[in-house]
């Protein structure tokens, strides 16, 4: 099976008939049935806001996701000093990334996570360090 780390866009997509990445995402949710799905706990706080808990079906499908073996969530306690002093420096600025974006991209950096896989709709902000580290980005 492939690591696969999977970013805040896909989610709100994949739960959001309405978004402009909705068929994307439904043509990639096979594979977090086929992959260890890595979620960095960051996006949980992304992805689980006021307007997705009032959506009881995106609420007890993400939830059971959470649930299954293959996923695992990622603490990011030992990165989100370095992550918070990167998202304000002048580089960061240029490329206008989240807080929870260079999270991401720290562990994409870090060597001690074998991922194969990046899914998200915003390739530019990590296509440097996934083309570096030989990380496939699935956007279908």
């Amino acid at each position: 099976m492939i690591n696969v780390i999977v970013d805040s866009g896909f989610w709100f997509a994949l739960y959001d008939t309405g978004d402009a990445y909705y068929t994307k995402a439904i043509n990639i949710v096979e594979y977090l049935n086929m992959s260890n799905v890595i979620i960095p706990f960051p996006t949980l706080y992304e992805s689980i806001n006021t307007k997705f808990m009032k959506n009881t079906v995106a609420k007890t499908e993400f939830e059971n996701i959470l649930k299954r073996n293959n996923v695992t969530i990622v603490n990011d306690d030992s990165i989100k000093t370095d992550a918070l002093r990167i998202t304000f420096t002048d580089e960061s600025k240029k490329r206008n990334l989240s807080l929870v974006d260079n999270i991401i991209r720290l562990i994409l950096e870090d060597v001690s996570y074998k991922i194969d896989c990046l899914i998200t709709f915003n390739k530019k902000d990590f296509i440097d360090i996934c083309q570096k580290r030989n990380i496939e980005i699935l956007d279908k």
